[in-house]
């Protein structure tokens, strides 16, 4: 056979095996139209999501991998919010680094920006959330020093106009 057929092939199978050898979870949102992929990075540790339309269209790709593998993210819960408008993720960093700090994550179908709920509310300091129709998540996260614990109850939509607003 050509070696110029051989070597593409061999890639293209290569990047096939590598590929289906992640470790992947796929969230479908409420209404079908949209599908997040959690993609477990480097044999489980960090992480990658991707949301696509249900036709497969890649609307935003977020890698939270790093070159030694204990310097990014790894993706500990996830979920859609119940109107379909944004894909909600906690992260705990991937070396173990500021285990007191558990960042939420959440990307928009209409504008494809990920925005961290830190920079709205302080330090999330607890993977655990909850989601609430339409958009409103509750989390636990802290005001100043990581002792002085709140409860936060906000709409994303809400968060998303007013950083417009600014």
């Amino acid at each position: 056979m050509n070696m110029r057929i051989l070597i593409p092939l061999f890639m293209f199978f290569s990047w096939v095996a590598l590929a289906h050898s992640a470790e992947q979870k796929e969230y479908v949102s409420p209404d079908g139209k949209y599908r997040a992929i959690v993609i477990s990075l480097s044999g489980g540790g960090e992480s990658k999501v991707v949301i696509k339309t249900i036709k497969g269209k890649t609307l935003r790709s977020e890698n939270y991998g790093s070159k030694d593998g204990e310097h990014g993210g790894v993706v500990e819960k996830a979920a859609w919010t119940p109107d379909s408008s944004f894909f909600v993720y906690s992260i705990s960093s991937s070396g173990g680094h500021q285990p007191w700090n558990s960042p939420i994550d959440y990307i928009s179908v209409r504008d494809s920006k990920v925005r961290h709920l830190d920079d709205y509310i302080g330090t999330v300091t607890e993977p655990e959330f909850e989601l609430k129709a339409p958009d409103t998540i509750k989390a636990v996260g802290s005001k100043g020093s990581p002792e002085e614990a709140a409860r936060f109850e906000v709409s994303l939509s809400k968060l998303v106009m007013h950083e417009k607003k600014k």
